[in-house]
This record gives C-alpha cells, structure tokens and sequence, in this order.
C-alpha cells in the first residue's frame, strides 16, 4: 500500500473518530436530559459527588444563564447560525493537515452545539441538570448541561490550539 493511501486512510478514519466524538457527546447529552425531564421533579435537587455537586431540573430558554429568555425566535435562530458555522468550520479544518488539537475541541464543539440546539427546537427550552456546590449561592445557582460543558472544553482546545499549537 502506497503512503499516499495510508495517509487518506488515516485522514478518513480521524474524520469518522471527529464525528463519533460529537455524536457521543450529544447522544450522552439527550439521554441525561430525557432521564431528568421524566425523573426529577421541579425544584428537587440531589446531591452528587460527595456532596460538591447538584443534580436538578432547569429549564433555559434564553442562551447562557437565560440570557435573551424572551427572545425565543432570535436564541433559535443564533443557535442555528452557530452550529451551521460550526459545521462549516469543521468542514474546512479537516481539510489542513494536522491541527488535532483543534479537530477535537471543534468535534466537541459540534457535539454540544447539537445537544442545545435539538432541545432548542424540540422543547422549546434547553434543559441544564449540573450545578457545583459552593460557598458562594451566586455560582451555586448556575446550572449547567454536558453539552455546555463540551462547548467550553471545546473552545479552551481550538483556542489552545491557535495560540500554542504546531499547524502540522
């Protein structure tokens, strides 16, 4: 086998891994969501991790912390802007060689970008079950989803990437 195919095989096969990646993350994300949507009750919260986390039912129906709430038409539609620039973005960066770093952070990206946007359209709300427990109520108050947290990891990693990382 020619080293030409082997480098197109490996190139095809870190393209399915980048999809898996995102369709993993997101695929987690609903099903968490569908199990507190049908088993926690409104207001109940449950401790996790010994005690340093909470799991509860919030309803978001604005962008982060509920921002632009009463909006509902314009958050659906950033939401799908986003992830349509997310796609194309991907689209383009599995074309360079190299950039690993930033092929994963924008697969989680895509995977969390999903996760929010499908709730977004299908319930109309964006359903968050994570929060840390800490001394400050202020920061215990934010609840958070595995799709958020994949879009943050997924930014820290192409930000990473762009600033530090090798282009090959």
């Amino acid at each position: 086998m020619r080293a030409g195919n082997r480098a197109n095989q490996r190139r095809i096969i870190m393209e399915i891994l980048s999809i898996l990646t995102g369709a993993f993350v997101a695929g987690c994300d609903l099903g968490i969501k569908k199990y507190t949507e049908e088993n926690v009750r409104d207001g109940e919260e449950r401790r996790i991790w010994k005690g340093k986390g909470i799991y509860r039912k919030v309803h978001n129906k604005g962008l982060m912390m509920n921002h632009l709430d009463s909006r509902p038409k314009l958050v659906k539609g950033m939401s799908a802007a986003a992830l349509g620039i997310l796609f194309f973005w991907e689209h383009l960066l599995w074309k360079e060689p190299g950039r690993k770093l930033a092929k994963l952070g924008t697969s989680l990206m895509l995977g969390g970008a999903v996760g929010n946007t499908y709730d977004r359209f299908k319930r109309g709300y964006v359903v968050d079950y994570l929060s840390l427990k800490t001394k400050n109520r202020k920061l215990s108050d934010i609840t958070f989803n595995l799709s958020d947290l994949a879009l943050f990891a997924g930014a820290v990693l192409t930000v990473w990437s762009s600033l530090f990382g090798k282009k090959r």
